[in-house]
């Protein structure tokens, strides 16, 4: 088997190669590819799994993300039942605050009758006294 320098001595010597020494090039290059070739499977077999690790916490993170985006919609969904029910009771008060205001002046007009009947009254009295 030939070793580095060899082989590269050889190349440079001369361009004329004989087949026992293109042999023993294709041989020394032969086991070379081939272990070149098992790195290069392992370095691909690692990489693989690293990958699928990753394509693991990639999933792991969507279904995160998944989560967070179910309860933003829920939590979109409540507000806006609850803006809907404020709004409601906003319009309930309003009418309240409507029915109050023409009950108060109501009872001031109750007032100023009673008042009234109650002047009548004693004028009345005073009548029947005198």
């Amino acid at each position: 088997m030939w070793g580095r320098g060899e082989a590269l001595q050889c190349a440079r010597a001369s361009t004329a190669v004989t087949n026992s020494e293109y042999q023993q090039l294709v041989e020394f290059l032969g086991g070379r590819f081939v272990a070149i070739d098992r790195r290069f499977e392992a370095l691909e077999r690692r990489v693989d799994e690293g990958f699928r690790g990753v394509d693991e916490r990639f999933r792991e993170v969507l279904g995160h993300f998944d989560a967070l985006y179910r309860r933003l919609e829920r939590l979109e969904q409540d507000y806006y039942a609850i803006v809907e029910a404020l709004r409601r009771i906003e319009g309930l008060l309003a009418d309240e605050l409507t029915k109050r205001e023409l009950l108060e002046r109501r009872v001031d007009e109750l007032k100023r009758d009673v008042a009234v009947l109650q002047a009548r009254i004693e004028e009345l009295e005073q009548r029947i006294r005198g």
